[in-house]
């Protein structure tokens, strides 16, 4: 096995020409914060007979690199991102091309060449045409604490709410430096088991952790820094780790949450938006899904003489209690009376019995339909415990698997108690509906949100207007009536 990538540009005469060109690279802080990290990751060597002058060296070195290791067998036919944000091809007989020079081929004359920290692959040419400048930054508001910036643009609304609700906020507008990996506002949408609003009404201790959990307050981390380490310790005092995926991109936390956009630099630190939430192990579970109950069941020990009570055990899994029998009957010698009168002790046995709270169901208590707190949206009865479904059996006047529909077609209304408005359509008999039409249902020749409006000719040049039923098209001047 070869020595580990980073140190390649040492191993002697023969493998010069395909060193040389990482030996440039060597002091580029940027290219050897990746090759020092343990790994695995995936290398190109090129072949150079001389040095390469008139390019970006971190920027080339970063092409030539994928996070995570990759045979090459591993590689054939699949897209991969290489780590300074070029895309490549692996296409068969062992050439591949960059996605945005496709017309150029480059070959892989040596393959899985093994190092201490991955895989080694040697190719004809460096990559050097059309490459991206690496991950870029958003400079727009780095005059701006991250604080600010959140408050500066739509797609940190969601996060920025939970910020502004929590109670007591990470330090976003302080000195730092500051990490923060914001999620994106679909993040926090798709967080739809009602634990979110849980800890916004009950449990703000726990989102004060989940948001600490999304900061790291030791070092202004960008992507390139990120890549470079194993994990980081967040303001929770927990890890979030950091991996690759099968395609080259970064990783964050056991989910494997993705990275959307990087590197929005502000005055006190940095911002990455992720597509996921990063959830500490200390606030799991967050829902009280699971009310265990402690089951107790007296039973009796051996009978025996009073005498030879204490020599008696209860039986495993049980507890000696302070009050014992007396009066039992148990067998004697042969010799003697067929039962005599003793004593046995009295044991107590208490087990574990898996339960879910209420609002929960099935054996992984998972919320029932609405949300623990409201289940059946509160119309209706939600078929909870460990051995129940989920199902919802609706109060009278609803139905439908959430009792979101009202059971009579022409009702509407909270309580679908109203008569529905819609004339000539279909009643959206929904409870909130407000008593329209459903989309899409009015008879031919009306309109409108109740299709109570008809197209009638006017009386001067026999232009339609859509005028109520119970109405009729007249001309003013400029305007229809």
């Amino acid at each position: 096995m070869l020595p580990p990538v980073q140190c390649l540009y040492n191993t002697g005469s023969r493998n010069t020409a395909k060193s040389n060109f990482f030996q440039q690279s060597r002091n580029n802080r940027g290219c050897s914060l990746v090759l020092s990290h343990s790994g695995p990751f995936t290398a190109f060597f090129p072949l150079l007979k001389q040095p390469l002058t008139g390019v970006n060296e971190e920027v080339v070195c970063k092409n030539h690199l994928i996070l995570g290791q990759h045979l090459y067998k591993a590689l054939e036919g699949r897209d991969l991102n290489l780590y300074g944000g070029e895309k490549l091809r692996v296409k068969v007989n062992k050439h591949f091309i960059l996605m945005s020079d496709p017309s150029r081929l480059y070959t892989i004359i040596q393959s899985d060449l093994p190092a201490a920290n991955g895989i080694i692959h040697i190719i004809d040419r460096p990559i050097t045409n059309s490459l991206p400048n690496g991950p870029p930054r958003d400079e727009r508001f780095a005059d701006k604490t991250i604080g600010e910036i959140l408050r500066k643009d739509g797609k940190f609304n969601r996060f920025l709410s939970l910020v502004d609700n929590c109670g007591s906020p990470p330090p976003l507008h302080g000195a730092g430096p500051l990490t923060v990996f914001v999620p994106t506002n679909e993040a926090v949408d798709q967080a739809r088991d009602g634990s979110i609003l849980y800890m916004l009404n009950d449990a703000k201790d726990k989102l004060q952790e989940l948001l600490r959990h999304h900061v790291f307050s030791q070092a202004v981390l960008t992507v390139d820094e990120l890549a470079a380490l194993s994990h980081v310790r967040t303001m929770a005092n927990q890890l979030v780790t950091i991996s690759a995926s099968d395609d080259g991109e970064i990783l964050l936390g056991e989910k494997g949450v993705r990275l959307a956009s990087t590197n929005i630099m502000a005055s006190n630190g940095v911002i990455h938006m992720i597509d996921g939430l990063l959830y500490p192990p200390s606030i799991l579970p967050i829902l009280p899904h699971r009310c265990d109950v402690i089951k107790s069941k007296v039973t009796v020990g051996p009978c025996v003489h009073c005498s030879y009570l204490h020599e008696t055990q209860c039986p495993e899994g049980s507890v000696e209690m302070e009050s014992y029998q007396i009066g039992c009957e148990y067998a004697n010698l042969p010799l003697g009376p067929t039962h005599n009168k003793g004593c046995a002790k009295y044991c107590n046995a208490t087990k574990q019995v898996a339960e879910c709270c209420k609002g929960f169901y099935g054996p992984d208590c998972k919320p029932c339909i609405g949300g623990f707190q409201h289940p059946c949206y509160d119309k209706g009865t939600c078929v909870d415990g460990i051995h129940g479904n989920g199902s919802c059996s609706c109060h009278s006047n609803f139905k439908g698997i959430a009792c979101h529909i009202c059971s009579d077609p022409s009702k509407h209304g909270d309580n679908c108690d109203e008569e529905c408005r819609c004339v000539h359509g279909v009643c959206d008999n929904r409870p909130g509906s407000g008593g329209v039409c459903r989309r899409g249902s009015c008879l031919e020749g009306f309109s409108g949100d109740y299709c109570d409006k008809k197209a009638t000719p006017c009386n001067v040049d026999g232009l339609l207007a859509h005028c109520h039923i119970h109405a009729y098209c007249t001309h003013t001047g400029l305007d229809y009536k």
